[in-house]
């Protein structure tokens, strides 16, 4: 892939990133939990369609 269209998708998962995991501790393991969640859910949904 070439440089020129990887840059912008490299800068936008790091501003992502940067205000994903801004903000208290709280809300930081709230959204831990909810991404965590997901990726079990998603590996089940995987598992149970094999």
């Amino acid at each position: 892939m070439p440089l020129i269209f990887l840059l912008p998708v490299l800068a936008g998962g790091l501003g992502f990133g940067v205000g994903f995991w801004s903000g208290s501790s709280a809300t930081k393991l709230l959204k831990l939990g909810a991404v965590g969640g997901g990726c079990y859910m998603a590996y089940q949904a995987i598992k149970g369609a094999k």
